[in-house]
């Protein structure tokens, strides 16, 4: 069994903000607005459906290494004492792996130099587009996925990011990517609470060297936040 998703990588992914015009300081402040230690002071519920696998857990800070993390259900019953076991050490691995942002929110790691551009404005919020950064990693993909963010005026802060192709694309040769869906959702872990991952979907359809079809997508969202530090 495999659980792969941290909602520390949501947090990194987020925290963006791109200087554009009279809107450089609204967005970094949005950006900054993300809580980098939200992990250590709250407690919440995580429900997963990966691979047709429905997950339930609760992660409370208070608890010591191995014990943060309980898997409440699978698929809708009670966990076995290896599934317990395994949920708890996968978890504790994604987040010791994935590294926390130190409050310096570096948009050009995100987003690319001059891509920002507001495209729609009220009197609740902007909405932006821009072009991904292709890193190591995500070489000639990013270049084909279509961006925007939403930033919430009352904070400010970001609401979701949204990223998608509009079209099938070879990222790399024998690998053809007919869709690629993600959004990414924030907000406060309650009221006047920090800013946290609310959700994250993903979907994608591809095909490798013709025979190897990829259809997945995955949906993780997170509740019940309680405030439990000191």
């Amino acid at each position: 069994m495999r659980y792969r998703f941290a909602p520390v990588l949501a947090c990194f992914v987020a925290s963006i903000a791109f200087g554009a015009f009279n809107h450089a300081a609204i967005l970094q402040e949005a950006a900054n607005e993300m809580s980098d230690d939200y992990m250590q002071e709250w407690a919440y519920t995580e429900t997963s459906i990966e691979s047709e696998m429905h997950t339930v857990g609760r992660y409370d800070p208070r608890q010591t290494k191995g014990e943060r993390w309980q898997l409440l259900s699978v698929d809708g019953r009670t966990p076995s004492t290896e599934e317990i076991a395994d949920y708890a050490e996968e978890k504790e691995d994604d987040n010791g792996s994935s590294s926390a942002n130190d409050g310096d929110h570096d948009v050009s790691d995100v987003a690319e130099p001059g891509s920002m551009r507001l495209i729609e404005e009220t009197d609740d919020y902007w909405l932006y587009s821009f072009t991904p950064v292709d890193d190591d990693d995500a070489e000639n993909f990013m270049k084909h996925i279509d961006a925007t963010m939403k930033i919430v005026k009352d904070g400010p802060y970001i609401e979701y990011i949204d990223m998608h192709s509009n079209k099938p694309f070879k990222p790399q040769f024998g690998v053809k990517v007919k869709e690629f869906v993600t959004r990414l959702m924030f907000g406060p872990a309650a009221n006047g609470g920090p800013i946290v991952p609310l959700s994250v979907d993903v979907r994608i359809k591809a095909r490798a060297f013709i025979a190897i079809g990829i259809d997945e997508s995955m949906s993780v969202s997170f509740s019940d936040y309680e405030y439990v530090g000191d």
